[in-house]
């Protein structure tokens, strides 16, 4: 399975299943990251964190915020954004999102 195949599946997902595992959100993260960053969705992982490793910026973020909010159906705040210092963190913050909406 190639990236584009993992992309589509994991968008997939997020938008036919109300609740998407770890691992899937986690695919969806690091596939809009790396949409964002122009990298490869195997150069990031969890521990990832995106201004050390990447220094990614805040028009960035913002970027890969709109990806996922398009991708999960979910709304997802600014500064929700800003805190989340790793790929982990916004896996963690999606996860709560998709529980209880904003």
């Amino acid at each position: 399975m190639d990236r584009t195949d993992l992309k589509d599946k994991a968008q997939d997902q997020a938008q036919d299943t109300p609740a998407l595992g770890r691992a899937e959100l986690s695919l969806t993260v690091r596939t809009a990251v790396s949409e964002v960053l122009g990298t490869e969705v195997d150069d990031i992982d969890e521990t990832t964190d995106l201004g050390n490793d990447f220094g990614i910026d805040s028009l960035e973020l913002m970027d890969v915020g709109a990806r996922l909010e398009n991708a999960l159906r979910v709304k997802i705040q600014v500064s929700d954004l800003l805190e989340a210092r790793t790929v982990g963190d916004a896996v963690d913050l999606l996860e709560r999102r998709m529980e209880r909406p904003v």
